[in-house]
């Protein structure tokens, strides 16, 4: 019986030490395959950290740029006689348009004086033929 037992002990740790090894194996290459994933997500998030690097660097450089234009502009007197020529054509364009509207305004008054002086004759014609006092 001590060979039996023997036997079936030796079976049960062989058993034991089989599972253990599948059990280590199949977490083993699980974690691997989270391992990879996560290392591409992390080499995708460093080219994204080192691209946004590079595109600040590049639009700093093109805010420096346009305020070198900007006060090389500012210095030419190129935006103040630029906004004074706007300004006298908006100005121009205001009095042109006011002076429309005046004109426009005129004639409907004369439109509306002519109406109104239609309608006095006709009311008042017919009562000025007829007698008084009969």
């Amino acid at each position: 019986m001590s060979t039996l037992s023997m036997s079936s002990v030796s079976l049960l740790v062989g058993a034991t030490a089989l599972g253990a090894g599948v059990s280590w194996l199949v977490t083993a290459l699980r974690y691997r395959s989270q391992l990879l994933t996560l290392t591409g997500q992390f080499d995708q998030a460093e080219r994204a950290r080192v691209k946004a690097q590079e595109l600040a660097v590049q639009a700093r450089q093109q805010v420096e740029t346009l305020q070198q234009a900007l006060s090389e502009a500012k210095r030419d007197g190129a935006i103040q006689s630029a906004s004074a020529s706007a300004r006298a054509a908006a100005a121009a364009a205001a009095i042109e348009e006011a002076k429309a509207a005046k004109v426009k305004a005129r004639a409907e008054l004369i439109r509306q004086l002519d109406t109104a002086d239609a309608s006095d004759r006709s009311s008042h014609g017919f009562a000025d033929t007829q007698p008084f006092g009969r």
